[in-house]
């Protein structure tokens, strides 16, 4: 008898996050800061709730995990409709414990629900931390 193995390909990518999409993204709450980390081509998606419209700014810092120099991630403010308001491009060089600080000002149209996504570049493929705050 011949037996057939089956070769299963492998790829560098993540498994994917909790709140790997905009269904089931997580709170972020103004004034507190979350931590996270994504993998090569992860993205991570929160949920701001905007009790009244003013001008906010996203901070995002970025901190390579590994040897990530090239490496980027994309932070991006959309509506709930999925328009994006405002997108900032955070390159990620500096290792603990340095932190690569980035902001995105950005003002609400109205109050409500909107979501923030970070998105690390595939072409960085690499492990990255980050820290996230809405102020």
């Amino acid at each position: 008898t011949v037996q057939q193995a089956t070769l299963e390909a492998s790829t560098n990518e993540e498994a994917p996050l909790p709140n790997g999409s905009m269904e089931t993204a997580q709170p972020l709450v103004p004034g507190e800061e979350l931590h996270g980390v994504l993998g090569c081509g992860q993205v991570a998606w929160y949920r701001v709730s905007m009790p009244d419209a003013r001008p906010v700014t996203m901070h995002i810092l970025g901190q390579a995990q590994e040897n990530s120099l090239g490496a980027t991630a994309t932070l991006s403010v959309h509506a709930p409709q999925g328009q994006v308001l405002g997108q900032l491009l955070i390159p990620v060089f500096a290792r603990s414990p340095n932190w690569d600080p980035r902001e995105q000002p950005f003002a609400a149209p109205a109050p409500g629900v909107y979501f923030a996504s970070v998105r690390l570049d595939p072409n960085g493929c690499q492990r990255v931390a980050f820290r996230l705050a809405l102020r």
